[in-house]
């Protein structure tokens, strides 16, 4: 009997050698510090703003600490600029008058009247009831023709007292209850926002008499209208005008500054600081106008002139 067949021996296959891709080392970080400044200069952060950014990253917590720092310069002062431009433009239509400076009342009470009906409108939710978007348009129209009036009839109060007439009417014509909050919103929007500013243009143009107690009144150029452009009125509203722009100004750069004391919780921003400031600021540059132009600081103190025979 012929013995079995050896069964063939096990074979031990090797598993197939796998290449596997090595991992990539991390390139070294690109080293721009001693190539850039920390932070780089204005002009080259807007020509090579991913450089710059490389620059600030390679530099660390530092690098953007001062570009923070240099960013706040920089809109601080595009602010002062934009200041500084306002107010020579301000007294530019301050020294024109007319119905330049009315009409430039008259679109400063319109943006103010709007931005007011869009307060009342937002606060509604605390419980009171704002007027209609008709009823507020019609109101900001009506407040933004008040200066003009003013300008060339020189009385505001039958066109007030009529305008309450006319709002009062519409909101008790309307459909459902009117609200006693929506009456009382409207006629003060009103009062505020269209009354009080028309008084800006009976200064300016109402006190015509000429204020010839400085040289700046006789130096007067005759391009601008000569002595007799130097009015009361005109000196009034320069120096009022200039206090305000003043008072903002120096709230604004102090409290930036120094300013760490909440003032209220309706603007957070503001300061206590920056309010002293700004008082400080305001009073200072009225005694420093009021001297300038011989402005009389009181009727009292007045001395009679002594008459000569």
């Amino acid at each position: 009997m012929a013995a079995p067949a050896p069964a063939p021996a096990a074979t031990h296959l090797q598993p197939p050698l796998l290449l596997l891709p090595s991992p990539p080392r991390p390139h070294p970080p690109l080293r721009l510090r001693f190539l850039l400044p920390s932070p780089p200069p204005l002009r080259l952060r807007r020509r090579f703003p991913l450089l710059a950014a490389a620059a600030v990253s390679a530099g660390g917590g530092g690098g953007e600490e001062a570009a923070r720092k240099a960013e706040k310069a920089r809109q601080l002062q595009k602010r002062v600029l934009v200041g500084v431009a306002i107010g020579v433009g301000a007294g530019g239509i301050v020294v024109a008058g007319g119905w330049v400076f009315a009409a430039a009342v008259s679109a400063a009470v319109l943006a103010g009247s709007r931005e007011y009906f869009e307060l009342v409108r937002s606060t509604a939710g605390g419980g009171g009831t704002p007027p209609p978007r008709y009823v507020s348009r019609v109101c900001s129209a009506i407040c933004a023709l008040m200066p003009i009036l003013t300008l060339y009839y020189g009385h505001m109060d039958v066109t007030v007292t009529f305008s309450a007439f006319v709002i009062a009417i519409s909101l008790l014509l309307q459909r459902g209850n009117p609200r006693f909050a929506q009456l009382t919103s409207s006629v003060f929007g009103l009062f505020y926002c269209g009354y009080l500013p028309s008084f800006w243009v009976k200064l300016r143009s109402g006190l015509a008499a000429p204020a010839l107690n400085t040289r700046i009144a006789y130096n007067w150029p005759i391009l601008l209208g000569g002595p007799a452009h130097w009015t009361v009125g005109l000196v009034a509203t320069l120096m009022a005008i200039s206090s305000i722009i003043a008072a903002d100004t120096s709230a604004f750069l102090c409290g930036r500054a120094f300013g760490r004391t909440p003032l209220t919780n309706i603007s957070p921003k503001k300061t206590l600081e920056g309010a002293l400031a700004g008082l400080a600021g305001c009073v200072l540059t009225t005694v420093l106008l009021s001297t300038v132009l011989r402005w009389p600081r009181s009727l009292l103190r007045a001395k009679p002139r002594k008459q000569t025979t």
